[in-house]
């Protein structure tokens, strides 16, 4: 019986079929490991045990194995996302400590994102032609470096700001159709890598590379139109005397609080999107009210609550925008116990992006330097939230999750 190919391998009375990695599932005597939990089916998994049991469950080899994977990561959608998950992939079939995937720019490679012990603190260092990587871009071909102590193409700068010792490498170069744009590497395996790692690794890199490179396009393209999109609500924030930077940091924390809800790819992109956006409507109100020194009448303060349904409006003109993103903005003022604004919605008639939005609004018009103010202790701030979040005013669960956030350091 052939396993599927989210399972990396299994162990059964301490014999290993296949490979280890970090996520294992134990069910009953047998351990499995598996390459994602993205993936990872509980039912089919134990209609699986009694073939893992008698040690009749076959593992996919690397020739079998890597073209399934290619066509999963197929269907991802964020660039960031999918060379993470082609990172912790590689990683785990070919046995390695680390994945890094580097881009040609210019005159020079640059790392995009890594996996591994060096994740997070090399993606900025321009790495010189000269290096390991780039002989195997220039060369255009598979190479193995399983001695790196005599090897003088070694680009130690990368080591010395990752606190990581590479000892060996096998790279490969990504190629779009005909075009070559950058190479994958893999770090550090035990006992050296082989030519049989370089076919894997090579398979992998023709199978994933044009992915990779509509993927890099795509995300060039909505970066450009995120950037056009903060240009104009930064014009909008400085009008209302925000800090310049409130519609950007409303759509970070509203990401983040998406992500540890579990939001799929495409969902936190459109949260993102609607979190930027959420006080566009204020472009429709007069600068005789919106920035009136003095207390508002009630007239006016009717009308600066206009700007969520302006905002709403505005949304729903353009193409592609979808429902969601829409009601984000219209309804960040709205609260859960129905005392907001525009419409006075109660808890479960608020959208999620809605409810999301709203708590990190309030967070970082609190925490925020302002003109007229100093920006809030973040703490006592969580304390406020917390405490309309039991008296119904927020999301509880949303407002938990801000304050995993804030004791991570995150926000």
């Amino acid at each position: 019986m052939k396993a599927p190919y989210w399972i990396a391998g299994y162990e059964r009375k301490g014999e290993l079929r296949g490979r280890k990695s970090k996520i294992a599932y134990e069910c009953e005597e047998i351990k499995f490991y598996l390459f994602s939990e993205d993936d990872f089916d509980e039912n089919a998994l134990k209609k699986l045990l009694d073939f893992a049991k008698h040690g009749t469950l076959e593992i996919l080899e690397e020739e079998e194995l890597i073209p399934h994977i290619a066509a999963r990561l197929n269907s991802s959608v964020n660039l960031k996302n999918l060379l993470k998950n082609i990172e912790k992939y590689i990683s785990v079939v070919i046995g390695a400590e680390a994945v890094s995937i580097l881009f040609f720019k210019d005159d020079h490679l640059e790392f995009f994102v890594t996996e591994g012990g060096a994740s997070g603190k090399i993606e900025s260092i321009p790495v010189p032609m000269k290096s390991i990587a780039g002989t195997i871009f220039l060369n255009k071909k598979t190479m193995i470096f399983n001695d790196l102590h005599k090897e003088k193409r070694h680009f130690k700068g990368v080591d010395k700001a990752a606190k990581f010792v590479t000892k060996n490498i096998v790279g490969s170069p990504i190629y779009a159709g005909d075009e070559e744009i950058g190479v994958i590497e893999v770090l550090n395996k035990e006992g050296g890598f082989t030519e049989s790692d370089a076919k894997t690794l090579e398979l992998f890199a023709k199978l994933i590379g044009r992915k990779i490179y509509s993927s890099l396009k795509l995300e060039e393209m909505k970066k450009l139109i995120k950037e056009i999109v903060t240009a104009i609500t930064t014009a909008i924030d400085k009008r209302d005397c925000y800090t310049h930077t409130h519609s950007k940091n409303v759509a970070k924390i509203s990401v983040m609080i998406g992500e540890k809800l579990g939001l799929s790819e495409k969902e936190l992109e459109e949260l993102e999107i609607s979190a930027i956006l959420h006080d566009v409507g204020k472009i429709g109100i007069s600068d005789s009210i919106l920035l009136k020194p003095g207390k508002l009448t009630k007239e006016e303060y009717e009308i600066i609550k206009s700007h969520t349904t302006i905002g709403a409006e505005i949304l729903s003109k353009l193409k592609h925008v979808t429902k969601s993103m829409i009601l984000g903005a219209l309804e960040h003022h709205e609260r859960c116990d129905g005392t907001g604004y525009p419409h006075g919605k109660k808890d479960g008639e608020i959208s999620l992006f809605g409810r999301i939005i709203a708590v990190a609004d309030v967070y970082d018009a609190l925490t925020a330097k302002r003109v007229y103010k100093e920006g809030w202790n973040k703490e006592k701030v969580y304390e406020i939230l917390t405490e309309d979040a039991e008296s119904g005013k927020f999301d509880k669960k949303i407002v938990k999750v801000l304050g995993e956030l804030i004791k991570e350091g995150a926000v």
